[in-house]
């Protein structure tokens, strides 16, 4: 902490987000230096507080490692917006706020009363994000989902696998921490921007799906144009060797992995001088990108019994040294442990004061004059609501404490 102002000091974000993809932009938006107040309920809190990692002998609602790194450096008031004095709070936020965000479903909007009429009447300036799973508008606009259905509905899941075998997935909600977070930052930040410059408020209309399709143009336009695009497994049409291939470890990494992808003539002529079969770049199999596809799964065979042969670490050492795309299948205690990764100071251990001491994804980004940097530790549920209450909505401390007995700020 050095003290040195962000770029978003002073915006003000009104955080009605749960789960990942609302949570997560809103977080990064918290890093650069925005005030970000999260409004739950206890009657209804963020499912993902109740999601693992978390210690299996502790059932409190503040201890979800999701929650807690996708919430760092929030501000946190449970308020119940279904109760008519509760909503009229909430709307007090929404005056407060420069931007408000949900990824709600249309439906829990509606019940809260936060639909974009009601939010623009209040405040005619506010720049308001709403980005159910498909959109506002359209016959499925009301359908239900998260990232599991969101990987299946955009067609991830059907790329994932091999030909002739059913889909098997990516093992993540892809979209939900990727392609929806950082679409919706960059739509926020250019409606801030225009906020700024003119004063004027406006909709942001996201669609989750429709965020995700656009990281899949090349299937579907190969599909459009009559090529197809089946399932390859580790194979793509524009490049070969491209894979994974074991290596010869044992112990507990015994299941150690390389992974391969040459993507032009160079890397695969330098790939097989590192692999010291410099003969292969010159067999009429392998000599150019068309060959070696005709002759996959010949090269592949070759490929893997040289890695069988191999201790992972020094195999990829060998290629990188030689320009070759290449990288070990490590384990998410390898990543933590990363020495590349703890050089580059990515992740911060912040004191949460029922979680202790744990590790925290740091922001991806760092900004020469303007730190982009996680400060403060995730909220406890309502951590905030009396300062929140007395310094933002005008309450005194009596008022709020009747309101918390009478389970409105709750």
């Amino acid at each position: 902490m050095n003290g040195r102002r962000r770029a978003l000091d002073g915006l003000k974000v009104l955080d009605l987000t749960w789960f990942g993809a609302g949570p997560i932009a809103t977080r990064a938006l918290a890093n650069m230096g925005a005030d970000v107040i999260r409004i739950e309920t206890a009657k209804r809190p963020d499912g993902l507080r109740v999601v693992g990692p978390r210690p299996a002998d502790n059932p409190s609602l503040n201890v979800g490692g999701y929650y807690n790194n996708f919430n760092a450096e929030k501000r946190s008031i449970t308020i119940d917006l279904t109760t008519e004095r509760g909503h009229e709070l909430g709307l007090d936020l929404v005056r407060w706020a420069d931007v408000m965000m949900t990824n709600m479903t249309l439906r829990a909007v509606r019940q809260i009363g936060m639909t974009w009429e009601t939010v623009h009447a209040v405040n005619p300036n506010i720049v308001a994000m709403y980005q159910p799973m498909q959109g506002l508008t359209g016959p499925h606009a009301e359908f239900v989902g998260f990232g599991a259905v969101l990987s299946a509905v955009c067609g991830v899941n059907g790329l994932a696998g091999f030909e002739g075998a059913p889909p098997i997935g990516v093992g993540t909600n892809y979209p939900d921490y990727v392609v929806n977070p950082m679409h919706g930052v960059i739509a926020l930040l250019a409606a801030v921007r225009h906020q700024r410059k003119t004063g004027q408020g406006q909709l942001i209309d996201m669609s989750q799906l429709e965020s995700s399709l656009a990281a899949l143009s090349t299937p579907v336009f190969a599909e459009a144009n009559g090529s197809g695009y089946p399932r390859q497994g580790n194979r793509v049409p524009y490049a070969a060797p491209h894979g994974a291939y074991r290596t010869s470890e044992a112990g507990d990494r015994a299941d150690r992995w390389l992974v391969l992808a040459c993507l032009d003539e160079s890397q695969w002529q330098a790939a097989a001088r590192a692999m010291s079969h410099a003969e292969w770049a010159t067999d009429p199999r392998f000599t150019s990108l068309a060959a070696r596809k005709a002759n996959e799964d010949a090269l592949d065979a070759l490929v893997t019994a040289w890695a069988a042969e191999q201790h992972g670490p020094t195999a990829l050492t060998a290629l990188q040294a030689a320009g070759v795309p290449a990288g070990l299948v490590l384990r998410a205690s390898e990543i933590l442990a990363d020495p590349h990764l703890e050089a580059r100071g990515y992740y911060t251990y912040l004191d949460h004061p029922e979680a202790g001491v744990r590790a925290y994804d740091g922001p991806p980004v760092r900004l020469s004059v303007t730190p982009v940097e996680l400060r403060r530790a995730a909220p406890l549920l309502g951590e905030h609501t009396m300062e929140i209450a007395t310094d933002i909505l005008g309450l005194s401390e009596d008022e709020t404490a009747v309101l918390i007995a009478e389970q409105v700020l709750h």
